[in-house]
């Protein structure tokens, strides 16, 4: 009877240890990004490439480590008035860890490229909001940024 006791505390034991790691899918919120592209002057740039820029994670297989790099997820060009729009984006994350927290740290990258003006890229923490209902990230933050180019002189 004893023996029996201590197989069912310990299979429950092991359901509980594996529900923490391995659970339903979440999905992840990339911000809306809208703002506007001025030169120097204050006039407005169109036509400027906006791209936002996200990380790819994979692992070695050979060495074992964790490698990572960046890509465009989205492009959009500036209209006439120097405005642009990147829509907000998910995607989903199928394995989670005991550490999801229920509150996250928001980001949006992006960069803006135009010939004849040096390309503005945003440095880490440059455009940052907490969000805490869920762990739902991103969604539904806007950053609206106001981004000067400077003109290129080589």
């Amino acid at each position: 009877m004893k023996n029996r006791v201590i197989k069912v505390i310990i299979g429950i034991f092991l359901i509980f240890i594996i529900g923490l790691f391995i659970r339903p899918q979440k999905v992840i919120y990339e911000a809306k990004i809208s703002g506007k592209v001025i030169d120097e002057n204050g006039i407005p740039i169109k036509n400027a490439v906006v791209s936002r820029i996200e990380e790819k994670r994979w692992k070695n297989k050979q060495w074992g480590y964790e490698e990572h790099s960046e890509y465009k997820s989205q492009t959009t060009k500036t209209d006439d008035n120097g405005n642009f729009f990147l829509e907000q984006k998910s995607r989903i994350d199928w394995f989670h860890t005991p550490l999801d927290l229920p509150f996250a740290w928001c980001y949006a990258d992006f960069e803006i490229s135009k010939n004849g003006y040096e390309t503005f890229k945003t440095k880490f923490d440059e455009y940052k909001s907490y969000k805490k209902n869920g762990c739902d990230a991103c969604e539904k933050i806007e950053f609206k940024p106001k981004i000067t180019l400077k003109k290129n002189y080589r």
